[in-house]
């Protein structure tokens, strides 16, 4: 009996004080957006048709971007974070879901007076010719870019902020051109008007990057199959 009322008591502990599964995510139109007291978008849509079909126990917590990945590799609770790219480095650390959504290829933003510079230019005339590249700190933009930034050394100018106001900047001159998708582009200028800027394709731009939930090594694999199973 002494065992039987152990086990119970274990059992009831465990239940109470297991963790729910924490889903981070920042706003970021078209991909994220807050929806009453869920969210929606491209990417979150079938974020969270995933977690409710499977039953998943899950809770939303809206955090900066930058914060996901360092509370990930930090592995103190099973937590994901919406919408990042996979790649080589953060694969040692963290696991992945199935895509969420595959971007269109990505393009620029440059100023409509450097035309002649940026119209259908290529991907590695845009990069070996010591333009000023506007970037997000601490920000994958996918195993190609990557590979291609690192493989030009071209020198970034980092900001901590998000794509509308680093838009303002390429229109105020702080640099020559910044990476998007097309999706987010298109929504941008839809929503501000921009005057002086405008999104150019890239010559040998591979298909569109892939987003995922990248969650932390303290999310049973278990989780992520059942995710997973709604995602295909």
């Amino acid at each position: 009996m002494k065992i039987f009322n152990l086990f119970i008591c274990s059992f009831i502990f465990q239940t109470l004080f297991a963790q729910e599964l924490e889903i981070v995510f920042e706003e970021r139109i078209p991909y994220i957006q807050k929806d009453n007291l869920s969210i929606s978008g491209l990417v979150a849509t079938p974020a969270i048709k995933a977690l409710n079909a499977s039953k998943i126990d899950y809770i939303l917590k809206e955090k900066p971007s930058k914060r996901h990945l360092y509370e990930i590799q930090a592995n103190q609770k099973p937590i994901c974070a919406l919408g990042w790219f996979k790649n080589s480095e953060r694969e040692q650390f963290a696991k992945f879901t199935l895509p969420l959504y595959q971007d269109y290829s990505m393009g620029i933003i440059a100023r409509k007076d450097r035309k002649k510079d940026f119209f259908n230019i290529s991907i590695d005339d845009l990069l070996k010719n010591n333009y000023r590249i506007l970037t997000k700190a601490s920000y994958s933009y996918g195993k190609f870019l990557d590979d291609k930034i690192e493989q030009y050394k071209i020198i970034k100018k980092e900001v901590y902020t998000d794509n509308e106001n680093m838009l303002l900047l390429i229109e105020r001159k702080r640099a020559d051109f910044m990476f998007i998708s097309k999706e987010e582009s298109t929504l941008l200028f839809e929503k501000n008007q921009y005057k002086d800027i405008s999104f150019y394709g890239v010559k040998g731009m591979p298909e569109g990057n892939k987003r995922y939930l990248i969650c932390s090594k303290k999310v049973d694999d278990n989780i992520i199959n059942k995710i997973n199973q709604y995602l295909k």
